[in-house]
């Protein structure tokens, strides 16, 4: 059973990233939205994170890596975001490109592609594209079987060509490379899907415009249109037909990852508010001297608290591969994005017209806190999933 005493090796992981996010993200974190289009500010950021090895941190050490387990990862993203969701999210989201390559690739795509990705000399991020504009989250229910993707791969000699259009993938336009979700035949469902890894530099890999959006500035969202985009055959994970499961797998091990970003949103936003309210005197006394203040922070901290919790055991179970953990990962999931959006609207509450205030934290990692609501499939798309299985 999960061991609630963190090693000496995962706090020494916590206190690293908890240092990093300080010490390079703090300070230029009210930047991330003037600099959304352009994301020089986030480039230097994640030049620094490459240097420590964080963006090839779930990487098997023989390609670069540090071997980072699903406990490990959770324990950086938790800090990452406690500072800055995007930032936690940009990095998330290439452990979450990486995770099928890790999973079904073979040898010579792993030395092909997650080396690259390790590099602590340069930026290589990558971007996973599932969504399309006709059908939503549909590609995120495992009920679909991919049957509403759009996306087509065809055979041609020793290339696959590629056609369609992705929908708001993170690090789109910037990554280094491409995890394409796609079909032979939509109406073949799962027996037509399949898992395409695309370069940066192919002929017929496009960009649209930066989505304009209410907050995460630092993770650049856009579509990703293919246009007979010609790859080797080389670059499919796995065959065709088992596209549907990889990505089924990938989701159950990365959907926590976005559980875990919303307790650093939430936790960042609680630790700003607390400060704020002790401070804070009114009636005589500080805020969090009133009983009702002390008890929506009461109620917060063991929401955090219940969700971290949550966290780590479907990140113990995805370790441990228990039969449970798809069901474990959404759990995790929806209740921890719902508790950052509590608490962070919460924490705007208490501080009243300065938590509303740009020139306090607290009404960013409410911005932020949204769309993880949304992301990884949708809570009320998980809700029903959780219910099915039980």
């Amino acid at each position: 059973m999960f061991n609630f005493e963190m090693s000496e090796e995962r706090r020494l992981i916590r206190d690293m990233a908890a240092r990093f996010a300080q010490k390079e993200i703090l300070p230029v974190r009210d930047r991330f939205e003037a600099d959304y289009a352009e994301g020089k500010v986030v480039d230097g950021v994640l030049m620094e994170a490459a240097k420590i090895g964080l963006l090839g941190f779930p990487i098997d050490e023989k390609y670069g890596g540090s071997n980072a387990n699903n406990l490990d990862t959770m324990v950086v993203l938790e800090e990452l975001a406690a500072v800055d969701g995007g930032m936690a999210t940009v990095i998330g989201d290439t452990w979450f490109a990486m995770t099928p390559i890790i999973m079904a690739a073979n040898d010579e795509q792993r030395e092909r592609f997650l080396r690259p990705l390790a590099s602590r000399t340069e930026v290589n991020l990558g971007a996973i594209c599932m969504t399309e504009p006709p059908s939503g989250a549909d590609i995120e229910d495992p009920r679909m079987g991919l049957r509403t993707c759009r996306t087509l791969v065809r055979a041609d000699g020793d290339d696959l060509i590629i056609n369609g259009t992705k929908i708001w993938p993170s690090n789109a336009g910037i990554a280094y490379c491409y995890v394409i979700v796609g079909t032979v035949d939509p109406s073949m469902g799962e027996a037509g899907s399949c898992l395409v890894v695309v370069e940066k530099d192919r002929p017929g890999l496009s960009f649209g415009k930066p989505e304009p959006k209410m907050g995460m500035h630092a993770d650049r969202n856009s579509e990703v249109i293919l246009e007979d985009v010609r790859v080797p055959k080389a670059n499919l994970l796995g065959k065709v037909g088992i596209g549907s499961k990889i990505l089924e797998r990938t989701l159950i091990y990365n959907r926590v990852g976005g559980g875990m970003i919303s307790v650093g949103m939430a936790r960042g936003a609680f630790e700003y508010a607390l400060g704020y309210c002790k401070q804070r005197v009114v009636g005589g006394k500080p805020l969090i001297k009133h009983s009702l203040i002390a008890a929506m922070f009461s109620d917060m901290a063991t929401r955090i608290d219940a969700s971290r919790l949550l966290v780590y055991r479907s990140a113990w179970s995805n370790i441990h591969r228990h039969p449970d953990r798809a069901r474990f990962s959404d759990m995790a999931k929806v209740f921890s994005t719902n508790t950052a959006m509590e608490v962070t609207t919460q924490c705007v509450q208490v501080m009243g017209s300065y938590g509303y205030s740009k020139e306090y934290p607290v009404e960013k990692y409410m911005r932020d806190a949204k769309i993880v609501q949304i992301f990884l499939g949708p809570n009320e798309l998980l809700s029903q999933l959780i219910g099915d299985s039980l």
